[in-house]
């Protein structure tokens, strides 16, 4: 396929799971648009994320894997150079990656400003700097869409998880700033999950373990299951085509209905 005729996806924390290999968010993504006929661009700041390149490549498909900082503007700059040089353009960012830590589920009060500011640099400013600097090259390729992964927790507020809550909601305000500057050229929507099975949330719980967690998430859901990887992957493919040249500034749920369902019982 020339250069001309290729459709070039990049996509970050597109690592798999940490531990084994196993699924995430990000490389689910990654999957599905390598299936959809993108050419992508994996990166992560983790090695691991190689792994993701390596097996598109061997589906058939084209990637490659360039790890770094989405936080450091000099690497997004380089990175977005690179994949102009190497592959003629871009038509389509995901902004994945997201940080978790021990230390962010804390309210406000007891947060410390030092891991309020490590987690909105990553969640909120690493999507800005992706943004500003892939924005030239899409606009430069004619045109395409911007998908920011947010979550249902941009909608509602875990107990003592002030930060993240907050740094979702502002990715849905950039989600909206960006669709109104910068459409009809490009369309940005975000995707905002509720619990997605993934392997970095499984710790060392045995089978058995995860079975009873997972059942027990279930009942608070009226689809009464987990969401797969897939099912998200599947959102932004949506987005990411032709199918929803309408859709600009959403933000959308893809939680089985928990957000607008009442648990109370009569």
């Amino acid at each position: 396929m020339s250069k001309e005729n290729m459709k070039v996806a990049l996509v970050t924390g597109a690592a798999p799971g940490y531990k084994n290999g196993g699924s995430s968010i990000g490389s689910a993504i990654a999957f599905k648009l390598a299936k959809d006929g993108f050419s992508v661009v994996v990166v992560d700041i983790l090695e691991v994320g190689k792994q993701t390149s390596e097996r598109i490549n061997e589906q058939g498909g084209r990637s490659i894997f360039i790890q770094g900082d989405v936080t450091d503007s000099v690497f997004i700059k380089q990175t977005v150079e690179r994949l102009e040089k190497e592959f003629g353009g871009l038509n389509c960012l995901v902004n994945c990656v997201a940080r978790y830590s021990s230390g962010m589920a804390k309210s406000v009060a007891e947060i410390s400003e030092e891991e309020w500011y490590k987690t909105l640099e990553v969640n909120l400013n690493g999507y800005f700097k992706c943004a500003k600097y892939s924005i030239p090259l899409i606009l430069k390729s004619g045109g395409g869409t911007i998908i920011n992964i947010s979550s249902a927790g941009s909608f509602n507020s875990l107990p003592n998880f002030s930060v993240y809550s907050v740094s979702k909601a502002a990715v849905d305000g950039l989600t909206r700033s960006l669709a109104v500057d910068f459409a009809p050229q490009i369309r940005t929507n975000s995707v905002c999950p509720g619990f997605v099975k993934i392997e970095n949330s499984e710790n060392h719980r045995s089978k058995e373990e995860l079975d009873k967690w997972y059942a027990q998430v279930s009942r608070q859901y009226p689809m009464k299951r987990v969401c797969e990887v897939g099912e998200i992957a599947n959102a932004v493919s949506f987005l990411a085509s032709s199918a929803s040249s309408y859709i600009n500034g959403q933000s959308i749920l893809v939680d089985g209905g928990k957000l607008i369902s009442d648990s109370h019982s009569f």
